[in-house]
């Protein structure tokens, strides 16, 4: 099977970190790209084309929600949202649903334990998967 591009937006490199080293216990996603911002995020969508883009909604300069936003308006790339703010049921959750994410996942383990991610790991892999029809 033909490995997954990964972009991975948001202003937290330790996340970042967090979510290239999960998903590196899945050979089938590869991670082609990292942005600190929508801005950044837009840019590396560019220049690689990911099949799937793990999204902050909290970052400086230009959010999550306006690039997804801006994402959705030109391309048809899956988009899972990662954040601490976008829990099932709040605002949040609702306003990115609406403006056409696939799937939003909680932070693994807040922003700041890289212990706790792996009880998140699991199901952001699943999600990932199943969001990509793998």
């Amino acid at each position: 099977m033909t490995q997954k591009k990964v972009l991975i937006v948001d202003d937290s490199k330790l996340m970042r970190i967090i979510i290239k080293k999960i998903l590196s216990d899945d050979n089938l996603f590869v991670v082609t790209g990292e942005a600190g911002n929508g801005i950044e995020a837009l840019a590396e969508l560019e220049r690689e084309m990911p099949d799937i883009i793990f999204l902050d909604i909290e970052m400086p300069e230009m959010d999550g929600v306006e690039a997804l936003k801006e994402i959705r308006a030109k391309y048809s790339t899956k988009v899972v949202v990662v954040s601490s703010v976008a829990q099932m049921g709040s605002s949040r959750a609702a306003e990115v649903n609406q403006l056409g994410a696939d799937a939003i996942i909680e932070k693994p383990g807040g922003a700041v334990d890289p212990t706790l991610a792996t009880q998140k790991g699991k199901e952001l892999i699943e999600i990932a998967r199943k969001v990509l029809g793998v």
